[in-house]
């Protein structure tokens, strides 16, 4: 014959359950948000300053496009998938980063080969805060055709956000090098690099070397210089 729980028993029980229902609901709270939102946790809007009449006509943009995309849907034309990127950019100029990366996401779907986009959509990703989504975006980018810009980008993106991967910096800045040999952008990159490390006879070598390949900025960048080689002379 089966025993019955004494009514102690069923006390601890429903305790027991009620702390861990209790539980339940707290992390649901929490952390639910984060099963159903995809961008929970990220930038999702951005307050753009810009005044009524040119909102008014990005906004017009928008809707222009979206017209264009709809009539063809529609009709059953050929979708002109530029449109996508048309209303990722101006959402983007609009502040809305969620919408910006949706038309994004959907123009990559039928044309990933877009290195352009692709670094784009990585920008727009970094703004969103979505960093490791964001590096991915650069790389991609770089795979595809890999312009001094695109490696500018992806350079000041690992500065400015994974300021301690030095090694990966210094690694972007060779592949460049490899396909750019010397240029003011990449000599002042790779010369504050040797800076930051403590070189400072190679920061200063690069240095020199960018002041010859751009005689017009050679002013700003030998001041750039100075305050650098300033910082070199104090205790470290």
């Amino acid at each position: 014959m089966k025993k019955s729980l004494s009514r102690k028993q069923v006390v601890i029980i429903a305790s027991v359950l009620v702390v861990f229902l209790l539980g339940a609901y707290a992390f649901w709270i929490k952390e639910g948000n984060y099963f159903f939102d995809p961008y929970n946790g990220l930038v999702t809007s951005i307050d753009v300053q810009m005044d009524e009449a040119t909102r008014a006509l990005v906004q017009q943009r928008v809707a222009t496009a979206e017209a264009s995309l709809a009539a063809q849907e529609e009709s059953g034309t050929e979708i002109d998938t530029a449109l996508y990127v048309t209303i990722a950019e101006n959402e983007k100029m609009l502040g809305d980063l969620v919408s910006s990366r949706l038309m994004y996401e959907t123009y990559l779907r039928t044309n990933d080969s877009s290195y352009l986009v692709w670094n784009s959509y990585a920008k727009l990703l970094e703004l969103m805060k979505d960093f490791p989504a964001a590096e991915d975006a650069f790389k991609k980018s770089l795979s595809i055709v890999a312009i001094e810009g695109s490696y500018q980008d992806y350079a000041e993106f690992l500065r400015t956000h994974y300021p301690d991967r030095i090694a990966d910096e210094k690694a972007i800045l060779d592949e460049a090098f490899v396909s750019f040999h010397q240029t003011p952008w990449l000599m002042i990159a790779l010369g504050d690099w040797f800076f930051k490390t403590g070189e400072c006879d190679q920061g200063k070598a690069h240095y020199d070397v960018a002041v010859s390949l751009s005689p017009d900025n050679a002013a700003s960048i030998e001041r750039d210089q100075a305050e650098k080689l300033e910082v070199c002379k104090q205790p470290r």
